[in-house]
């Protein structure tokens, strides 16, 4: 069964269309069981504006989106990898090209997509900042280490946030005007990045959101935005472009701090050298 996908103009459309529009997408498995006024209370606009949405999207109205949605497949983690199962399902597939052909293609959209006035400007944020704090959950962990590990050897503060719940307040409370709070927001908006957003008002830490969202009101809340391409919607979603992304981050980073950066990584290298009999690879 093919993956659902839902056809967008963004450029005709409204604030509170996108608003309704990000709603949706982030909660396809509950819309079924939702009304109008249901969505309408959900996003903070009126019934009227969402029962005019429907058409935006090629919809009669919300009962014919409902039917689209139950003859196509949800995105759940087995029907995703089923998904990209399928397209090697012949005996003589090729998994490792395959894979990496995805991941060429993510990375080649996410390069036109990255704009670069914003992604430099992140590279001076964090140059310039006191402490990085970054937030991400589910695999995006992975960044929040790597981009943590590229960054302490040349001397720039890092803190991993918590992923959830009320104990990321614990690093929270720490932020201010002179840091930047790096943020992964992937498929939708949680709660926690509601909070890290909310809060950049009266804090003034500087957001930096990464997101493969086109639609979304954090977009606009967010002081810089790095739109990055993991792959169809309802797909198998490939951190590839993200990884690129950090290295690409962290190198220019690294360029931006010059000759400071290249002596810390000297000084790591000596000590390497120095307790290599120690401490080896």
């Amino acid at each position: 069964m093919t993956a659902f996908h839902l056809d967008m103009d963004l450029d005709n459309m409204s604030k509170s269309q996108q608003a309704i529009a990000n709603y949706v997408m982030g909660a396809l498995q509950q819309i079924p069981y939702c009304t109008e006024e249901d969505i309408a209370l959900a996003v903070g606009v009126s019934t009227a504006t969402v029962s005019r949405f429907w058409r935006t999207i090629g919809f009669a109205n919300l009962k014919a989106f409902k039917k689209h949605l139950l003859q196509n497949e949800h995105a759940t983690p087995a029907r995703k990898m089923k998904q990209i199962l399928n397209k090697m399902e012949h005996e003589e597939a090729d998994v490792v090209s395959e894979m990496l052909d995805i991941a060429s293609a993510n990375i080649e959209v996410t390069s036109k997509r990255v704009e670069r006035e914003s992604f430099y400007k992140a590279v001076e944020a964090i140059h310039a900042a006191r402490t990085v704090y970054v937030f991400g959950t589910g695999a995006a962990m992975s960044l929040i280490e790597l981009i943590r590990f590229r960054l302490n050897r040349i001397n720039v503060r890092v803190e991993g946030m918590a992923g959830s719940g009320s104990e990321l307040l614990e690093s929270l409370v720490h932020a201010g005007p002179d840091d930047v709070v790096l943020m992964f927001g992937f498929v939708r908006r949680s709660p926690e990045l509601t909070v890290l957003l909310e809060n950049a008002r009266t804090a003034g830490y500087t957001t930096v959101l990464v997101t493969d969202l086109l639609v979304s009101d954090m977009l606009e809340q967010s002081d810089l935005v790095l739109q990055v391409d993991r792959g169809e919607l309802e797909g198998f979603h490939s951190m590839a472009a993200p990884v690129a992304l950090m290295d690409a981050l962290s190198v220019a980073v690294t360029k931006r701090r010059g000759e400071q950066a290249l002596q810390q990584l000297d000084r790591l290298h000596a000590l390497r050298k120095k307790y290599a009999s120690l401490l080896p690879k």
